[in-house]
């Protein structure tokens, strides 16, 4: 009997100070939870930035490879056209040659690098969104607030 009794009081004291805990952790998330909202606002805005620079980069490196098969449907129509005879179509279709083969280094040198540099800038920063924020449970009133002046470093 007196083991029971004494378990009882252990059992009290145990949940008074899970009480306790609980009650001070639900007052210590707020800020948290403020901070955990402002950094994922930070990561969103980070992400649309990128996604934007991506799509810029995305778009230039399409160019190049639109200006790329054109250059290469040219050479296949000048190439039976070329005059071996004559100085200047064998000039025009070099400088045609040339203008593709600088192309060419561009879209596999530093147009198709800074592509890729954005995609992967981009899909570091959604993933870490992802992780850190998808489907989170935060306050919609808290978000709101934090959304409308969002503390965030600089971009990098």
């Amino acid at each position: 009997m007196a083991s029971l009794i004494g378990y009882r009081r252990a059992a009290v004291l145990a949940m008074s100070l899970f009480g306790a805990a609980a009650s001070g952790t639900a007052t210590a998330q707020v800020p948290n939870e403020a901070a955990e909202i402002n950094a994922c606002v930070c990561l969103q805005q980070d992400v649309a930035a990128l996604s934007a620079e991506n799509a810029a980069k995305a778009q230039a490196l399409a160019d190049v490879e639109r200006q790329l098969a054109d250059l290469d449907a040219q050479l296949a129509a000048g190439r039976s056209r070329v005059d071996v005879n004559s100085p200047e179509s064998v000039a025009r279709y070099k400088a045609l040659l040339e203008r593709h083969d600088a192309l060419q280094r561009q879209s596999i040198g530093p147009v198709h690098d800074a592509a890729a540099q954005a995609t992967a800038r981009y899909n570091a920063r959604a993933d870490e969104y992802n992780r850190r924020c998808a489907g989170r449970p935060f306050s919609s009133t808290l978000t709101a607030q934090v959304q409308a002046h969002p503390s965030c470093p600089p971009a990098q």
